[in-house]
């Protein structure tokens, strides 16, 4: 998508799309972190789940900062194949480029929910360690998904930046670099965050 709105020159166009597909997201986010939230407040405390992703959590970090400072790069996930990937990108041409309608904006919708489904796997590891920690918070509902909305929020902002430079065409802006900075930052966040499941649970209540 972002190769295909770049220079894009019906702005008006690229934006209603764009919302649409970014919206998408945040609510198909929010529910996949509610339903995480929900369950682990439903199990409640466990040393052994709390070893668990937090162990997971330290060896995510070391991995991201492994690939930034020495590798060079960013992970990729491939989490689905090359036909259906290349299905995705077609069914996107059509409609950006296709007459503006209301079946473009369910279109889009319909395609953030499958395309963020997949990627959820590749980037689970974050949203459920901060569910995990949320969840040991003695925290009324509504402040619970008022974390999650944040969460959320941060997260669009991501999408937002590299949408926006595309359809700009931000000639300086190199996604890849880009996606090699968060990664960074998230290495940080999980190594924090295992560090303290793992070596010293009792910061988290």
């Amino acid at each position: 998508m972002v190769s295909l709105i770049a220079g894009f020159k019906d702005r008006s166009k690229v934006w209603l799309i764009v919302g649409s597909f970014v919206l998408a997201s945040g609510v198909l986010y929010f529910l996949l972190m509610t339903a995480l939230l929900n369950v682990f407040l439903f199990v409640g405390y466990l040393r052994i789940l709390e070893l668990i992703f937090g162990c997971s959590a330290l060896y995510i970090g070391i991995t991201n900062l492994k690939t930034y400072f020495i590798d060079k790069g960013h992970e990729v996930c491939e989490v689905s194949s090359l036909e259906s990937r290349q299905l995705i990108k077609g069914k996107i041409r059509k409609l950006v480029e296709g007459k503006l309608s209301v079946l473009t904006v369910l279109g889009m919708v319909a395609l953030a929910f499958t395309v963020n489904s997949m990627e959820f796997v590749c980037s689970a590891a974050l949203p459920a360690v901060y569910t995990k920690v949320l969840s040991s918070a003695n925290l009324s509902p509504l402040v619970y998904y008022l974390y999650i909305l944040l969460y959320v929020f941060f997260f669009l902002l991501n999408q937002i930046v590299i949408f926006v430079a595309a359809a700009f065409a931000i000639e300086k802006f190199t996604p890849e670099k880009y996606l090699k900075h968060i990664q960074l930052i998230g290495g940080v966040l999980l190594l924090g965050l295992g560090t303290i499941m793992v070596f010293f649970p009792e910061y988290l209540n």
